[in-house]
């Protein structure tokens, strides 16, 4: 639109990509922590952002007051107006890169959380978070060439079409992650903690045998892994031993999670049930959701990973 060739538009301030990484950030905390809330300390992440655009209405405005377009280059090249906005792509590098590590953090500990503490399909995995950061990732990779395009061939100088590009892919990612957004079903679950088990101290043997044969007991016989909401608080409960010590039996002696360990029952009582003759009436769908899955989707994603096949296919076998 040429814009820049405006006197309104020249220098105007309309850069947010500083804001982009900590307000990723903290979206990602909002989905995985109960009851979020955004505390006022909070507004620290945005220090770097406010600066750059507090400078950045400093020149706008300074150059505004002048008509020629020379004049006006000249004042925001006094006051270092390039220097400046190569430092902002700078720090834009190092946010994405420290609130990446950050987002993944508390991407894998709820991840954590999920799979050691419910059965239950209908929790979200937020899986689509990974397209922020492949998203985020490419803006780096972006931010590194461009870099080094003027660096070493002083492109920038000849032409701003690979920052143009960046500008146009930057639009693309905020129009994307705000449709995805608020596509967004209102999840609301509480996030009961246990104790990290990499840190717990290993159980005696005599106790791992006793509760081995509990566990057991109350998945062979009393199939608890039917109910569909099964949560380890619940199974703790049921067995009367520790959520702690339930939880660092399934984790260290038999290397599963507890959403796996699960999930691995019923996958089994689903395989009974395709055998067996009695249940020939009935739809594999409907055989699942007999068996403890809630939902379709996890229903096939689990069996093909424990079994190789479809359910489909295993019946045909």
């Amino acid at each position: 639109m040429q814009l820049w060739d405006t006197k309104l538009f020249r220098f105007f301030p309309n850069a947010i990509e500083l804001a982009l990484s900590p307000l990723i950030y903290f979206y990602i905390r909002s989905l995985v922590k109960h009851k979020f809330q955004f505390k006022i300390k909070f507004w620290l992440h945005f220090i770097p952002f406010f600066l750059s655009q507090t400078y950045a209405f400093i020149v706008y405005f300074t150059a505004l007051r002048v008509n020629d377009f020379n004049q006006k280059d000249i004042i925001a090249k006094n006051l270092h107006f390039s220097e400046i906005k190569q430092t902002d792509e700078y720090l834009l590098l190092i946010s994405l890169a420290l609130y990446l590590f950050y987002g993944y953090k508390e991407l894998i500990n709820y991840k954590r959380w999920l799979d050691n503490t419910t059965s239950d399909s209908t929790f979200p995995n937020f899986k689509w978070l990974k397209d922020i950061f492949i998203l985020s990732i490419i803006i780096g990779m972006f931010l590194v060439v461009n870099h080094s395009l003027d660096i070493f061939l002083d492109l920038k100088s000849k032409s701003i079409i690979h920052y143009n590009l960046l500008m146009l892919f930057i639009s693309f990612v905020i129009y994307y992650l705000g449709l995805k957004g608020y596509l967004q079903p209102d999840f609301s679950f509480v996030r009961n903690e246990i104790a990290d088990n990499k840190t717990a101290v290993a159980l005696s043997t005599s106790k791992v045998d006793e509760m081995k044969v509990l566990l057991l007991k109350v998945m062979n016989e009393d199939k608890i892994f039917l109910n569909p909401k099964l949560t380890i608080k619940e199974l703790s409960t049921f067995l009367n031993v520790p959520q702690r010590e339930v939880s660092l039996l399934i984790n260290q002696y038999f290397k599963l999670s507890f959403r796996e360990f699960i999930n691995n029952y019923r996958v089994e009582e689903v395989k009974s049930k395709l055998k067996n003759n009695d249940f020939s009436n009935m739809s594999i769908l409907g055989i699942a959701l007999e068996c403890g899955f809630n939902s379709e989707a996890s229903f096939y994603r689990v069996f093909k990973k424990n079994t190789g096949i479809s359910p489909k296919e295993y019946l045909q076998q």
